[in-house]
């Protein structure tokens, strides 16, 4: 990293307001982010993917946001953010909090940081963020409680400006919760988004997430989201990206103990020129453990879309049952769409496999549809609707399905009609 570059780290650094017991742990992630620099097309996990426009954009850390009025009517209780800190708070969050002013809290001293680290000694992404961190969610779930559904709202409105939110879920033994997350920007705003989230599941508890990224159309999200699962714990959550220039997205989770499962789905949509490169890890380090992966990607005008996942089973993971699902479509010539389902198994009692396509709609269908009078718009419609349906079941189960339509209304595209702009 040039001098230049790291000078304006430093400067970010210098500029947050963090309380003495973290400014050590701070400025040490800060040294090693120095260190490694952001990731490069170089490293395998990179190799789709490229950073280096993030080199050379010179951001800064965003002022407060002012507070607005929501202009969405959101089914749950809600939190908003507003360029990376707490601009308002429903009076029924009682379990949700701002994560800077429960800083001291004791689940906050206990877990925050330790899942990030756990990946490889920590990624360069998670290390600039736990130095830059200004606030984010502190969801905390006491055992046998229920949470009613909680929507907390990212918000971005300054040009240039680098939001590293951090969040950290936990839910203690038995209780259970649904937890949505909507980023969204100014239309037309340059930004950097690098959400960190940490989630730890207790013995049975049940966490249901759903991850909406409607970013600008000139932004970029790197996100990383760890989460870790004891015993008999249930883990659902499906993300939807439909926003942003270009958009990394990583989730790793440890099944820790037996009976923990864990269902990871979602539907990507490239139109465009837009980037989307999602990378799924699911560590099976106990017995008699469970995962599902159902996802669904459409890339569209000159658009990119990458889904890799890996599954590992550690030895002595015996009665693992791990499933891959991928399928995507093509909508334009020049599209592209790259799959990477893995499996790495050392056990030799388990039930795993994976499938990946890339394909485009079916002419035989879209023929059938038209012959019954419904007009090409409309008939592809509904085949891309039937295309993404499996991988959104989770939103029908919770009850959120009506919420989401209007968006997805507005991101599928057709064919006829692309981007390439």
């Amino acid at each position: 990293m040039n001098t230049q570059t790291a000078s304006r780290y430093r400067n970010a650094f210098d500029a947050i307001a963090a309380s003495a017991a973290h400014r050590t742990a701070r400025r040490q992630a800060l040294e090693r982010f120095l260190a490694s620099g952001l990731p490069t097309s170089r490293e395998e996990d990179w190799k789709y993917t490229s950073l280096a426009a993030l080199e050379q954009a010179e951001w800064h850390v965003p002022g407060p946001a002012a507070e607005t009025a929501v202009t969405e009517d959101y089914p749950g209780t809600l939190l908003r953010f507003g360029n990376g800190r707490l601009v308002d708070a429903d009076s029924h969050a009682v379990q949700a909090h701002s994560l800077a002013a429960h800083a001291g809290a004791a689940p906050v001293a206990r877990h925050l940081g330790q899942l990030a680290c756990r990946i490889s000694g920590g990624t360069a992404l998670a290390q600039i963020n736990s130095a830059l961190w200004q606030d984010g969610l502190f969801l905390h779930v006491p055992a046998r409680r229920t949470l009613p559904p909680l929507f907390v709202v990212h918000h971005a409105s300054e040009a240039d400006a680098m939001l590293h939110v951090r969040n950290l879920v936990v839910l203690e033994a038995g209780a259970e919760a649904v937890l949505v997350e909507h980023y969204r920007g100014s239309p037309g705003l340059p930004y950097w988004n690098n959400p960190v989230s940490e989630i730890v599941l207790g013995e049975g508890a049940r966490l249901v997430h759903l991850k909406l990224t409607e970013e600008s159309a000139v932004a970029t999200q790197t996100g990383l989201a760890v989460v870790q699962q004891a015993r008999d714990s249930r883990y659902h959550a499906l993300s939807i990206s439909l926003g942003g220039r270009l958009a990394r997205h990583d989730v790793w989770v440890s099944l820790d103990e037996p009976g923990a499962e864990c269902q990871l789905d979602g539907l990507f949509i490239a139109a465009a020129r837009r980037h989307i490169d999602q990378h799924l890890h699911v560590e099976h380090a106990a017995p008699h453990t469970t995962s599902r992966q159902t996802w669904r990607g459409i890339a569209a005008g000159r658009g990119r879309g990458i889904f890799d996942a890996r599954v590992v089973v550690q030895p002595g993971a015996q009665k693992t049952d791990a499933q891959q699902s991928s399928r995507n479509l093509l909508l334009s010539p020049h599209a592209e769409i790259d799959v990477k389902p893995q499996l790495e198994i050392h056990a030799d009692d388990v039930k795993c496999a994976h499938g990946a396509t890339v394909g485009q709609l079916d002419e035989a269908q879209l023929f059938f549809l038209r012959s019954r009078g419904i007009a090409a718009d409309a008939a592809r419609a509904l085949l891309l609707r039937g295309f993404v349906a499996e991988a959104l079941t989770l939103a029908e189960r919770s009850g959120l399905a009506g919420w989401l339509e209007p968006h997805l209304a507005a991101a599928l595209p057709l064919p006829e009609k692309e981007d390439t702009a």
